[in-house]
């Protein structure tokens, strides 16, 4: 075979398992449209090389994507930071220090800076802005990565990637409450009879065709929905799918939400919804409600307040006493009793004399924050634990409030 030829399949071959090789040469975009099928995973593995790499591309877009898990068309992302990185340095490297370069010719290392020229780390603020300490270690992390020199003749360093993950953490917008926050975490019936409307599972368009029933509805499928009797939906409702848990007495039934559907048509009296979010299976049988509308809370902090509301912690929906961070509890007080959405609570430990003679003090054992209000009850997302054996009937006392 002449020699020509292997040389050709050689190439071909270089050209099939280096894939990154040549992305890493190529001008990376800035942005990115979002397209029906994409995934934050397909996007890193296409833009980054490697799919792990999705947290980066999240991270820039936090403004954007309320959710990693769901990005829709049209929706357009950054893949870069605002500052870039050429890929082939535009001057040639300057000439080191006078010093430097005394002492790469006598052989001697330079000498290290002194403890005097390391500022001290900031101390953090107190409490509710507990995430500032993180901030400012983070812009510390920042600025000793940016103070990298050089380029990269292929593509962009580790580095690099890194100072802008580590950018996006501290320029990310505050959000004191988020959409998802708001649709997925449930709430409680107190008894009132809800318009319960029915999932009556996945179609095809133009058709209600049912499939098997442990089938799961996908983000962008279409199901079919009934309106509970004498009601009607229109074009572009929005309905929260839920399905029905376990009682909390006194306040009723528990709704855990299993995603969001908006009307796009009607077929022979029943309707068709494209399913917009998911929060758990959506299956046959589960009930729609009408969304209750979300309204952002800007990005004010919570302020402090010294005789806020007292509440009693009722359970979560699965009724565990082990409780972890972003777990949904739920508490015996709600909008009538001054309760809003954004507020923060504490979990405390009653002080009191055991049986054994051991005494319990009051002390702090999870902070939580109301996501969803009810007329009677609330709903919250624990925020930080540090006690987990939290039993129902437990104390919650409010201790911040969103500005009105």
């Amino acid at each position: 075979m002449p020699r020509t030829f292997h040389r050709k399949w050689l190439g071909i071959f270089a050209l099939a398992v280096s894939p990154t090789l040549l992305l890493a040469q190529g001008a990376t975009p800035q942005s990115h449209t979002v397209r029906q099928g994409d995934t934050l995973w397909d996007l890193a593995k296409q833009y980054r090389g490697d799919p792990f790499l999705w947290p980066d591309i999240y991270r820039l877009n936090t403004a954007v994507v309320a959710d990693p898990h769901w990005i829709y068309p049209g929706e357009v992302l950054r893949l870069a930071g605002a500052d870039t990185v050429p890929s082939v340095p535009t001057a040639d490297t300057p000439a080191p220090p006078a010093e430097v370069a005394e002492a790469a010719d006598s052989g001697s290392t330079p000498a290290a800076p002194t403890a005097d020229t390391i500022a001290p780390a900031p101390v953090a603020d107190t409490y509710p802005d507990s995430d500032t300490s993180n901030q400012q270690t983070l812009a510390q992390l920042t600025s000793a990565t940016s103070s990298d020199e050089g380029a990269p003749l292929f593509g962009r360093r580790r580095a690099d990637m890194l100072q802008e993950t580590i950018k996006a953490y501290v320029e990310q917008p505050y959000r004191p409450l988020r959409r998802s926050e708001f649709y997925s975490s449930g709430f409680l019936t107190e008894g009132e009879n809800l318009p319960f409307g029915k999932v009556l599972g996945p179609v095809t368009p133009q058709q209600i065709r049912s499939e098997g029933g442990n089938a799961s509805a996908l983000p962008y499928s279409l199901i079919a929905v009934e309106a509970p009797r004498a009601a009607t939906y229109q074009v572009g409702d929005t309905l929260l799918i839920v399905q029905l848990g376990a009682e909390l007495r006194p306040h009723d039934e528990v709704v855990m939400p299993t995603g969001l559907a908006r009307i796009v048509d009607t077929v022979s009296g029943r309707y068709i919804a494209s399913v917009d979010a998911t929060y758990g299976p959506i299956r046959n049988g589960q009930r729609v409600l009408p969304a209750e509308k979300f309204t952002s809370s800007g990005t004010e902090h919570a302020v402090a307040v010294s005789e806020g509301v007292h509440a009693r912690l009722l359970g979560g929906p699965g009724r565990q006493e082990m409780k972890a961070p972003q777990m949904v509890v739920f508490l015996d007080k709600g909008r009538a009793d001054g309760v809003a959405a954004g507020d923060l609570f504490e979990v405390r430990r009653r002080a009191e004399r055991l049986n054994d003679g051991s005494q319990r003090i009051n002390e702090l054992m999870a902070t939580l924050q109301i996501v969803h209000v009810r007329e009677h009850s609330a709903t919250a997302r624990i925020i930080n634990v540090v006690s987990p054996d939290i039993p129902p009937g437990t104390d919650a006392r409010q201790v911040a409030k969103l500005p009105s």
